[in-house]
């Protein structure tokens, strides 16, 4: 395989989404420390409490990072601002909390404003590569599934 075939690219991008999920753990790691310090005792989480701050909010910011970090080519501000109103939208429930509303809020702009590499892929060309292969493994996985529709019986 040489540098511009699909699937050294694909791991690039696998590289660069373990490095998004790593980034974005320790902010928010941090940040729902910051969110239980700031609660009365009585009022502390509890470990299932974190793991469904990690499914409402965690989850689905990675997601928004990843996808928007794959179609923009832009860097800077251009890149972070719109990103950090995307990511203030996971927090919509927390709108019921008003206490704990604004620590969340702040760890998530510290994500997009300051943490999160900009662009994710870097230059256009590592991009436009990143994009065929991802359809490349598109394409595999919808041959691979015609093919174990067709041996189904």
């Amino acid at each position: 395989m040489n540098e511009g075939t699909p699937w050294r690219n694909l791991g690039v991008i696998g590289l660069r989404l373990v490095d998004l999920v790593v980034r974005y753990a320790l902010v928010f790691t941090i940040t729902l420390a910051a969110v239980s310090a700031s609660l009365p005792a009585e009022f502390r989480f509890a470990a299932h409490d974190g793991l469904l701050f990690v499914m409402y909010i965690g989850i689905p910011s990675i997601v928004i990072s990843f996808v928007y970090g794959l179609a923009n080519s832009r860097t800077g501000m251009a890149f972070r601002g719109p990103l950090a109103l995307l990511l203030l939208l996971p927090l919509w429930f927390l709108l019921f909390f008003p206490p704990i509303l604004i620590i969340p809020a702040m760890g998530q702009l510290l994500f997009a404003l300051g943490v999160m590499r900009a662009p994710l892929l870097g230059p256009s060309q590592l991009r436009r590569q990143g994009r065929a292969a991802l359809a490349a493994a598109a394409r595999l996985a919808q041959v691979l599934a015609s093919r174990i529709g067709r041996a189904a019986p």
